[in-house]
């Protein structure tokens, strides 16, 4: 008897990429996708496949004879869930723009979510729908402890907790077992400190709004956002990007759709420190100035005296210095600048041939609201 041969169909879900504009190719390195818990569970159960590509990931599913068809079929409303990790957070948060506002910053404990807009699918390799970050306050187990403080103490304020589609919901039970309130009331402690013990373990893992009100529940004092997930809390992660389908669209099984988690590179001024070391040149007497030969058509990079020169305000170890700035911002990127030069004048006489890049480990400042990058000279 012959042998029957099986033929097993798997058809692409999505493919998810990964893009940063700090690389020349747009590929980062050293930036992981992973499947949460509760997603790999469905993904087995399901008969899908994750699987890395370069430059991102793909989530297959098996289908029948005539490739399309699930074996099995999901619900048309679902949510993949991803962590994202970094092999080295440091630098990747040095080179990134996290920030996106003022009063919208990213700080030591924050982590990034990504969402798709499920209404509005790309199924156009070359134009995937682009997925931008916005910043959570942390990671929480189901149950814990939530202690803040208020500007000016109010005696009473309101504590209530939302879900991801801003529905209200209960922080857990009383004693014999009743949902509690939507809204609890909080009262001040003698160290003018407030806490309560938050119970979301009959909710699923998510994101979760902690909205602290007024006692006449007419002002907003305080929200944080926090994506709760036992399995998560205590694992150093870099963000969570979520894929979520509806049952409107019924895009689930249809073509592949093609999406990309988008970071956007940082940009500084930077600020030369020509420090007169040797004291070969006389800055009373010489004009220096910085600059950048390019060779592409691109249009130079420019950069101004910042103060006297040699400065007034400003000596390092008793030595002169002249201060430059660039009169714009300047990308980082995985190709540095080698065509900036710093000359003497008159006869533009070239001191030194290729000028340093900012370390993308260095300590960024912040001047008038704007990123600074600090390089220091020595001639």
């Amino acid at each position: 008897m012959g042998r029957i041969m099986v033929s097993i169909n798997y058809k692409r879900l999505f493919n998810l990429h990964l893009f940063h504009n700090y690389y020349e190719n747009g590929r980062p390195t050293g930036i992981h996708l992973h499947p949460a818990h509760q997603t790999a569970r469905k993904m087995k159960g399901a008969n899908m496949l994750f699987k890395r590509i370069p430059g991102g990931v793909v989530v297959l599913y098996r289908a029948g004879e005539d490739e399309t068809t699930p074996v099995v079929e999901l619900d048309p409303d679902q949510r993949f869930t991803f962590f994202i990790t970094s092999d080295h957070k440091t630098e990747f948060q040095n080179i990134t723009q996290l920030d996106l506002a003022p009063d919208d910053r990213f700080h030591s404990g924050s982590i990034l979510h990504f969402s798709n807009d499920p209404e509005n699918p790309s199924i156009d390799p070359d134009q995937p729908e682009g997925i931008f970050h916005s910043i959570l306050d942390g990671t929480r187990n189901t149950v814990f402890n939530y202690f803040f403080q208020i500007d000016g103490n109010p005696d009473v304020v309101l504590l209530q907790v939302s879900n991801d589609e801003g529905d209200l919901i209960s922080l857990g039970k009383t004693v014999d077992g009743s949902p509690l309130p939507t809204s609890l009331t909080l009262e001040k402690t003698d160290e003018d400190t407030y806490s309560r013990r938050l119970d979301l373990q009959n909710q699923p893992a998510g994101r979760y709004t902690v909205t602290i009100r007024n006692e006449d529940d007419d002002e907003t004092l305080k929200e944080e956002t926090f994506y709760v997930d036992d399995r998560l809390a205590s694992r150093n992660i870099l963000g969570i990007a979520e894929i979520k389908y509806t049952s409107g669209t019924g895009h689930l099984y249809g073509a592949t759709e093609e999406y990309r988690l988008s970071f956007t590179r940082k940009e500084t001024i930077w600020t030369y420190y020509i420090v007169n070391k040797n004291g070969n040149v006389i800055f009373d007497d010489h004009d220096l100035e910085i600059t950048e030969q390019v060779t592409n058509g691109s249009p130079p990079v420019q950069f101004s005296v910042d103060g006297d020169q040699p400065n007034t305000d400003i000596k390092i170890n008793g030595q002169e210095t002249v201060i430059f700035k660039s009169q714009t911002p300047i990308p980082f990127t995985d190709r540095p600048k080698a065509s900036l030069r710093l000359l003497r004048n008159p006869g533009s006489i070239e001191l030194v041939g290729n000028l340093p890049n900012p370390s993308h480990f260095g300590v960024e400042k912040v001047v008038n609201g704007i990123p600074e990058s600090e390089i220091f000279v020595f001639i």
